[in-house]
């Protein structure tokens, strides 16, 4: 059988040529730039010497005769030499300039910015300093000081062109990839050991390409506009070759009496550059798959029924025969700020074990997502682990190098973002996106690969994943892309999955079917599940213990039933007593008052003793430690024991 993801190229080039034709101006416009290099290609040897051939007997000819041959169509010079045989010639000399130029700019520019804008830090700060050097000389003014200097030829002005607009692409290409650097699925993509060149190449480039390509159709037009200028001041291309620009500036000083002579060389250099520009407009919006569906490029296909997923008793596995899959102790992480480093995670400590699903509690703001990328690995800059260990079957990741930590990410561990549609890529496919662990960790081919996501797509529920591996992230609904993700995540049946608030913004049948997915999935596999939520009646339904944390601190665990029934701890109280569901109509909602503090002013002792109806002295001055209160409970309150025997 025919594989689609190799058969798909020529089908989407036919597309692309459909929509071609449909656009009028643009389909004009290509057919300009492909008459242009043809002419470029062909001149040479249509024209052969009639370009430079002088004829002083019969000079400025008359345009629209053919008494003398096609090459005096548009009648000839001073020196009697046809005007369409040196517009033929010159056509090939302009774009051997403005080709290369833009092209060695281009691919030096992009690749320098997109790398600067990745890494950030001392590499994007060089990058800008010398992109600003540059560009402080006028790129025109800089070529006339180098050409005057140097002898002027096609080779000069192509360096001297490339070089002068390299700056133009680094800063346009840094300024993607560094807004690109800080989204969801460029760390998802670091979640299954994505190197950082395989990152902008997969990841980065396809966002940044068409941006870049409208910028190089315009800097076209800008360049060839420079060598006519050039060649205009007679530094430019040099006699007896011939461009558009030299035609023009030796055309000049005859205007009133030989019009022909600068107007259809002036004219090829209007027509062509304004192509060019059409041209781009057309590709940058075609480039766009989040735009394709005006032009009915992408499809949804029919919808059928979605499979329900199997529940799945929430698994125990928490007895002491089965060891923790992952620990974590003691992790501790600041984010630095102009006014110096500010702790927002603080001695944070849980375990979980093999088949068992542990949910993180805790209002926004308390450190959950944060706990969850320092165990990732996928702290922003600003942040740092400053103490703690993260163990993953025994192997302390916060020691491991970036290589090592890449070949456990996917595997071993892996998240799940809480916004789908900004963890997916929107210009790959979803069936390439799936894809990619396969083809990092396993080394598959392109086609084993996709046959391996049409897989993940069919067992989380994907109606058609075969024909819809080929669409969009935007062409599916919100409870499907978070299927994808969770698809994704669990591709290499990794031993640890991270769920950061993965019901977000979904509604209620949604969210069931969600964690009717992760808890079938955790069920086959045994993963161990880490569910980062402040929806406690989903921790209540799908998790076997919980840790509940406050100002970036852990202040209670132990199991869910128990700890919901009975909490050690006022602030886990108040939480419960916060819930609505046994209010009754036209009473008063319970809250807990005030708000969580400011990481950067959190108060001496208990963090919550602002908030506390059992706040003493004492908890002014001590902070209290996470202590056992009973079997396998444990709570960061002086008075924990008094709420465990109440």
């Amino acid at each position: 059988m025919l594989d689609t993801s190799e058969a798909g190229h020529p089908a989407v080039r036919r597309r692309w040529f459909a929509l071609l034709l449909r656009d009028r101006f643009a389909c004009a416009a290509a057919l300009v730039l492909v008459l242009v290099a043809l002419c470029a290609v062909l001149g040479p040897l249509l024209a052969a010497d009639l370009a430079t051939r002088q004829n002083l007997r019969d000079p400025d000819r008359p345009p629209f005769r053919l008494d003398h041959g096609w090459a005096f169509v548009l009648g000839s010079d001073s020196l009697g030499r046809p005007v369409a045989a040196r517009l033929l010639t010159a056509a090939g000399t302009t774009l051997a300039v403005a080709v290369p130029a833009v092209l060695c700019s281009l691919a030096v520019g992009s690749v320098w910015g997109m790398w600067a804008g990745y890494h950030g830090g001392r590499r994007e700060s060089v990058s800008l300093r010398v992109a600003d050097v540059i560009l402080s000389f006028p790129s025109l003014l800089l070529a006339v000081v180098v050409l005057y200097v140097f002898s002027p030829s096609a080779a000069s002005l192509v360096l001297v062109l490339a070089v002068a607009r390299i700056p133009v692409y680094l800063r346009t290409a840094r300024a993607e990839a560094a807004e690109l650097r800080g989204r969801l699925f460029m760390d998802a993509a670091r979640t299954f050991g994505t190197g950082s060149w395989a990152a902008v190449r997969r990841h980065v480039a396809p966002s940044v390409l068409p941006t870049l390509l409208t910028v190089a159709a315009l800097d076209f037009c800008f360049v060839m506009l420079a060598e006519s200028s050039l060649s205009f001041l007679g530094i430019g291309i040099q006699p007896p070759d011939v461009s558009w620009g030299l035609m023009v500036a030796q055309g000049r000083q005859e205007l009133q009496s030989a019009w022909w002579i600068a107007f259809f060389p002036g004219l090829a250099i209007v027509v062509t550059t304004v192509s060019a520009t059409v041209l781009a407009s057309w590709a940058r919006l075609t480039a766009d798959p989040g735009q394709r569906w005006r032009e009915a490029l992408g499809r949804n296909a029919g919808r059928r029924p979605r499979r329900e997923p199997a529940r799945s008793a929430a698994g125990g596995g928490t007895g002491s025969s089965n060891p923790a899959v992952l620990a974590v102790e003691d992790l501790s992480v600041d984010v630095h700020t102009p006014a110096g480093p500010v702790p927002v995670v603080r001695g944070v400590g849980f375990t979980v074990r093999s088949g068992e699903t542990l949910a993180l509690l805790g209002e926004s703001g308390c450190g959950k997502s944060m706990t969850a990328h320092a165990v990732a690995g996928l702290l922003d800059p600003v942040a740092e682990v400053t103490g703690g260990r993260v163990r993953l079957d025994g192997v302390d990741l916060l020691g491991l190098d970036p290589r090592a930590r890449r070949r456990l990410a996917g595997p071993q561990l892996a998240l799940v973002f809480q916004d789908a549609l900004s963890a997916l890529n929107p210009v790959l496919t979803v069936g390439t996106q799936l894809a990619e662990p396969f083809r990092i960790h396993e080394g598959m081919s392109r086609r084993a690969a996709r046959d391996r996501a049409v897989e993940l797509m069919e067992r989380v529920g994907i109606p058609e994943a075969r024909s819809r591996a080929d669409a969009y992230p935007h062409q599916f609904s919100g409870g499907m892309r978070q299927r994808l993700l969770i698809a994704t995540a669990v591709a290499l049946r990794p031993k640890v999955l991270i769920a950061d608030e993965p019901t977000t913004a979904l509604d209620v049948t949604v969210q069931a079917q969600i964690m009717d997915l992760l808890a079938e999935l955790r069920g086959e596999q045994r993963t161990a599940l880490v569910l980062i939520t402040h929806d406690l009646g989903l921790a209540a339904e799908h998790a076997d213990r919980v840790a509940v944390m406050y100002a970036g601190a852990v202040v209670e665990t132990g199991p869910v039933a128990e700890v919901f029934a009975r909490p050690h701890h006022p602030y886990t109280r108040g939480l419960l007593e916060s819930v609505p569901a046994e209010q009754h109509r036209g009473a008063r909602l319970r809250s807990i008052p005030g708000g969580p503090p400011d990481p950067g002013a959190v108060p001496a002792g208990c963090a919550f003793r602002t908030r506390c109806p059992l706040a003493r002295e004492r908890c002014a001055t001590h902070r209290p430690a996470l202590t056992g209160t009973g079997a396998g409970r444990a709570a960061a309150c002086h008075f924990g024991k008094e709420l465990a025997d109440a």
